[in-house]
């Protein structure tokens, strides 16, 4: 994952959101590992399901090895 990838996340592998995490990857800021899991600290902009993407940037911390590409 590097940053201008756009990503997808189940809901239960990212902090925090209450639905699957889809994001345009503006920054990685840091990594570590979680029990066993190794978790990236992100900050992006959110793509909706219409394609576009929102204007505000926000922070999330999503779980490696759950993170999907989608596009680069």
């Amino acid at each position: 994952m590097t940053v201008g990838d756009v990503i997808t996340v189940p809901e239960n592998f990212y902090r925090f959101g209450r639905r699957p995490l889809v994001m345009h990857v503006s920054e990685v800021l840091d990594r570590r590992e979680v029990d066993g899991a190794l978790w990236v600290e992100l900050v992006g902009r959110d793509v909706r399901p219409d394609g576009s993407v929102d204007l505000r940037e926000r922070f999330a911390l999503v779980r490696l090895d759950r993170t999907v590409v989608v596009a680069r």
